[in-house]
């Protein structure tokens, strides 16, 4: 598969997704996924929260969508970047972006991160 087609699959998966989020209210409806961390242990992931965050920033309730899941709020502009960085044209833009977004630092920052918002949240029962 071209790296074209890959980019336009993946647009179309995050547009149907988020088109069937902005209509559908995770707290209410029957379909959405359940966290398999959450039902083994009983702790919440990081990522648990996600889709009724997405469909709260859909709506434009901002806030809403931090309560969810304050960790989608704070990872958003770096999954953007890794988006930025695959998509634009070869280039030199596409060359920082990728020297950014792979940085070991940058990256690392980012786990650590996801590990400590796990105990946090966790702890604080956020």
């Amino acid at each position: 598969m071209t790296k074209g087609k890959k980019v336009a699959l993946g647009v179309a998966v995050a547009l149907a997704v988020c088109l069937v989020l902005a209509f559908v209210d995770p707290t209410s409806a029957l379909w959405p996924f359940h966290c398999p961390f959450k039902l083994i242990t009983g702790l919440q992931c990081p990522g648990c929260g996600f889709q009724r965050a997405l469909h709260a920033l859909l709506q434009g309730d901002v806030v809403a969508a931090a309560r969810y899941n304050f960790f989608l709020l704070y990872a958003i502009p770096y999954l953007l970047l890794i988006i930025a960085s695959d998509v634009l044209p070869n280039g030199k833009w596409q060359l920082r972006l990728q020297a950014l977004a792979g940085n070991k630092y940058v990256v690392w920052f980012y786990i650590l991160s996801f590990f400590v918002w796990l105990v946090v949240r966790n702890v604080l029962g956020i």
